[in-house]
């Protein structure tokens, strides 16, 4: 088994991570405790400067509760600044969807604030390989196109500027269990992480033990490779649909457009569609509820020329060689 410093040492080097004031999101569960431990073995290798952050949802009552002192106790155990947040209860949603996207929302929030207060330029995130299978599976199960397939970011930023690095996702559970186990550190165990009713804990506990035992036993591997590869095909695909949503787009306003279609002859659906969800984004319009079908029927109106209403009041209409695209506020 690769050596867990050694594999996270590569992390941070591909997430360009160095000389820097770095905030680390920590749940107290193994994940984040191991990639804690290990910034700490590499800080002086890197010249890193580490802070300490973590957010009580309150989900688990006492359990919640205990978990976040466990953690500020660890802080000053390696003597690491740290701050503590608190959603306070009620404010999440009961279900279980929209409980998990809120309380995603308010966790990013959070990091982005305490990292502005001390002052960090970067975000680090303890997502593993096995998080990467488990969202690359998820997506692929939902009907995802290509950039689903892509999974979770190894970089992103944030609304404020800020990085978020992930520089485990080449490191799977058993190299975290096997370097808390010699560095006889503990870590808090959240019981809910369990509850199969959760997609995402079925995924882990159920499908993709199944597919390894009578598929493939490196499956995991398998859908991380896919994930670094259709990365890539999604970075060639969003650059070619940049470059021909700038040929073709004409009279920009916040919201409206005219584009020249004459420019979109014989170009392959598939970069039609996708210089169409260009559009989406550099107009800043939304795009949850835009799926395969609505993307594909704009690229039938090439053809068709016939009016489409989209959800968000957004409408396409012919004028001339000219489709108009507007968002009515």
């Amino acid at each position: 088994m690769p050596d867990f410093l050694d594999e996270l040492r590569d992390g941070l080097k591909r997430c360009d991570i160095g000389h820097s004031r770095l905030l680390v999101a920590v749940s107290g569960g193994a994940d984040s405790v191991a990639l804690l431990r290990g910034l700490v073995d590499l800080s002086s290798e890197f010249s890193l400067e580490l802070f300490l952050a973590h957010l009580n949802h309150h989900l688990r009552g006492a359990d919640s509760d205990a978990d976040a002192r466990w953690v500020c106790d660890l802080a000053m155990t390696l003597n690491i600044p740290c701050e503590i947040g608190e959603i306070p209860e009620g404010i999440l949603p009961a279900d279980a969807s929209g409980m998990e996207e809120q309380a995603r929302r308010l966790r990013y929030d959070f990091l982005d604030t305490v990292a502005a207060k001390f002052e960090c330029p970067v975000i680090a995130l303890a997502h593993t390989a096995s998080d990467q299978a488990e969202t690359v599976l998820h997506h692929l199960f939902r009907g995802t196109g290509i950039a689903g397939l892509c999974g979770i970011p190894p970089v992103r930023q944030t609304a404020s500027g800020r990085r978020l690095v992930r520089p485990m996702l080449a490191i799977n559970r058993a190299q975290v269990e096997a370097f808390l186990h010699e560095q006889d550190q503990a870590f808090c165990t959240d019981h809910s992480n369990t509850d199969t009713a959760m997609t995402r804990n079925k995924l882990r506990h159920v499908i993709l033990p199944l597919l390894r035992e009578q598929i493939n036993s490196q499956v995991d591997a398998a859908l991380c490779r896919l994930a670094e590869q259709a990365t890539e095909i999604d970075e060639v695909l969003h650059h070619a649909a940049s470059q021909l949503l700038a040929r073709c787009l004409m009279d920009l306003q916040p919201d409206s457009c005219h584009l020249d279609v004459s420019v979109l002859a014989d170009q392959p659906r598939h970069l039609i569609r996708e210089m169409f969800c260009a559009l989406w984004q550099k107009q800043d319009w939304p795009r949850q509820a835009m799926g395969f079908a609505h993307w594909n029927r704009l690229a039938d109106m090439l053809i068709t020329r016939k009016s489409v209403d989209f959800p968000n009041g957004i409408e396409a209409r012919f004028h001339s060689d000219r489709l108009l695209v507007l968002r009515r506020v």
